[in-house]
């Protein structure tokens, strides 16, 4: 925030107008792979990119379709209720619901023009292998704005070094913990404060 803020006091323009930060939890069982894993949790959080404020938020829970009933690991790791994903929508009903919330939260913001925003994740799993996998397997068509977005772990490994996680944060930081579940890495979109980070 510190860089949008430093840019947008010297007058510069942000190459992007809102940050769509994403952070998808996904069906799982403890020490195996699952196949297929489906998105449970579709959260999304709006930032606006001149000012670094959250503009709005989103969050559908998603009804999996081949491991309906979620894994008392996943219910432990993620936060979610079985009756969370339940009462979900389908992944292509919560793609479209994000599609239309994204348009109406962004609407008139382009100034005649289209409005400018990137995805960003932590890591490529939510994009690369989570949403671009199950969309093929169940032949969903997604928003063309998933098709690319900002890796926030890259330059995170490159100011401090390893594996980017929490917990190279807080060996860096020399301060502990977090607020919230550590589920992903990062229940940070609309569970977790990172502190002293």
């Amino acid at each position: 925030m510190a860089t949008i803020m430093a840019a947008r006091g010297q007058g510069l323009e942000q190459d992007f107008d809102f940050f769509v930060v994403v952070d998808f939890e996904a069906t799982c069982v403890k020490d195996a792979r699952i196949f297929p894993q489906e998105i449970i949790e579709f959260p999304a959080v709006l930032v606006d990119g001149a000012t670094g404020r959250i503009e709005s938020a989103f969050r559908r829970y998603v009804r999996p379709k081949h491991h309906p009933v979620l894994t008392q690991f996943c219910r432990e790791l993620t936060g979610i209720r079985q009756e969370d994903v339940d009462g979900g929508v389908d992944l292509g009903e919560a793609l479209w619901l994000h599609d239309a919330w994204l348009k109406a939260a962004t609407a008139g913001a382009g100034n005649k023009r289209s409005v400018r925003l990137a995805v960003v994740t932590w890591g490529d799993w939510d994009c690369r292998t989570m949403l671009e996998f199950e969309c093929r397997f169940k032949g969903i068509e997604k928003p063309s704005y998933f098709d690319q977005w900002i890796n926030l772990r890259v330059p995170f490994q490159a100011a401090l070094g390893g594996g980017g996680g929490g917990s190279t944060c807080r060996k860096r930081s020399g301060r502990r913990g977090w607020t919230g579940r550590a589920a992903c890495t990062a229940g940070w979109t609309t569970r977790a404060t990172p502190r002293g980070c």
